[in-house]
């Protein structure tokens, strides 16, 4: 089994603040109920569409140096509700290795119905699969 150094991300452009601490708060638990070791977290109140955002930056950083290894987050919403962007960053995730994780629904579902899916399985064969599958019995669909 992998073991996840995790940072927890929660983004939502509503202005109330104590939701968004609770998205955060619910994936750290989560993360904590699977095993995982969160390495670091954050919160964003800002625009799904936006892609120059401080925090995502933080944390695509942390991927690029190897203190991550997975992200997790509520929904691939939190990420990006901008195809072109989620798909920049997912395959940022998946050139250095690292996974995405969801709480709250099934990822790999919604990567098919955004299209994602079959984009990211067709690169080059040395990339893995960027998400996590906890109902297969090694973690990958």
């Amino acid at each position: 089994m992998t073991e996840y150094k995790v940072w927890a991300f929660a983004r939502s452009a509503a202005p109330n603040l104590p939701a968004l601490e609770e998205q955060l708060a619910e994936v750290m638990r989560e993360a904590d109920r699977r095993g995982y070791i969160i390495v670091n977290s954050c919160m964003e109140q800002k625009y799904g569409t936006e892609f120059w955002r401080p925090d995502l930056f933080a944390m695509l950083t942390a991927v690029q140096h190897g203190r991550v290894n997975a992200v997790m987050v509520q929904s691939l919403d939190r990420l990006s509700h901008d195809i072109t962007t989620l798909y920049r960053i997912l395959r940022f995730l998946q050139n250095y290795g690292a996974v995405l994780i969801t709480t709250e629904t099934n990822l790999q579902y919604e990567l098919y119905l955004t299209g994602l899916e079959s984009r990211l399985l067709n690169r080059p064969k040395k990339r893995k699969p960027v998400w996590v599958c906890e109902e297969c019995e090694d973690g990958n669909p």
